[in-house]
């Protein structure tokens, strides 16, 4: 698959549906985590129980139905999955096909201390791991996550061994009011993180309808979330102010979304604007597939919605 700053997707008829020619197939594997993020939308009053026979019967629906290029495992926390490895264990002659590309883990790294644990990853089909982090200075961090999150080199260690491994890494964080809401801000946690991985992402924090069919939008998103034009405008002025040479940018990415990549002191960044699957009519099109623990296989966020 081409990286997502590059992507411009083909879309197929399929089944009365719009589908994208590089699906990504979202496998969330619990609900539950190991921290309290005040924003987190896997944090609902109810969520998909498991029923593993039914799970497995919808990861040979997907793939056997969808071409599948990109898989993101995610929760919650999925590392907090208890059937972590069993799963992995099953996926691993989809994952190990010729169609897909990407094996993408995102993830706290709270369990990666765990060596056993570490050791599974840097031997299972997941090809990159994806780091949320929302700040720079670690208690900051750990304040956001409510937990004690990874410091800085054991970012850099768990790069290192996933790089030798021939793997790569991302550092993920949001921007919100009060949370790297500047350009000096996202410039410092850029630099903080520079060389420790292959990309640092930064995405908005959404306020949204689209998680309403689990739960409303917390109050601290609804409190917290920068509107869309002061998010393009921030992004633009970082860009302006901190990018090493030429930017690059598509507004196609799964169809909707708009991307921009720069280099900032030799550390590639990618930043994503805008509000993701509210644009997007979820009744025709399908640029993403979700299957949660209970085996419903849907565009949409919500396990109750069993669609394909």
């Amino acid at each position: 698959m081409t990286p997502e700053i590059s992507q411009n997707p083909v879309w197929t008829e399929q089944n009365g549906y719009s589908v994208t020619s590089e699906l990504f197939l979202d496998l969330i594997f619990t609900s539950k985590c190991s921290c309290g993020c005040p924003f987190c939308i896997a944090r609902t009053k109810s969520y998909a129980e498991d029923d593993f026979e039914a799970w497995k019967e919808s990861v040979k629906r997907a793939f056997c139905t969808f071409n599948v290029r990109s898989v993101i495992i995610l929760g919650g926390e999925a590392a907090e999955d208890p059937r972590f490895e069993e799963r992995m264990d099953y996926l691993k002659p989809y994952l190990t096909g010729c169609s897909v590309e990407n094996v993408i883990l995102t993830t706290n790294g709270i369990r990666l201390r765990d060596q056993t644990f570490r050791d599974m990853v840097l031997h299972s089909p997941i090809t990159s791991v994806n780091i949320s982090c929302m700040h720079y200075q670690k208690k900051r961090n750990d304040s956001v996550f409510r937990g004690n999150t990874l410091a800085a080199q054991e970012l850099s260690d768990l790069h290192r061994a996933l790089v030798g491994s021939g793997r790569t890494m991302r550092i993920n964080t949001n921007v919100w009011r009060g949370n790297l809401d500047s350009p000096e801000e996202m410039a410092a946690f850029v630099r903080t993180f520079s060389g420790m991985a292959e990309a640092v992402k930064f995405s908005p924090l959404m306020e949204t309808g689209m998680f309403d069919t689990m739960e409303r939008v917390t109050e601290f998103t609804r409190g917290h979330a920068i509107p869309e034009t002061e998010i393009r405008q921030l992004f633009d002025r970082f860009v302006a102010g901190y990018a090493d040479g030429n930017v690059r940018s598509n507004d196609q990415v799964l169809g909707f979304l708009d991307y921009k990549e720069i280099f900032l002191s030799g550390q590639r960044v990618l930043l994503k604007y805008g509000q993701v699957e509210d644009k997007y009519d979820r009744e025709k099109i399908v640029p993403t597939l979700k299957l949660y623990p209970n085996g419903a296989l849907t565009n949409e966020w919500d396990f109750r919605k069993n669609k394909f």
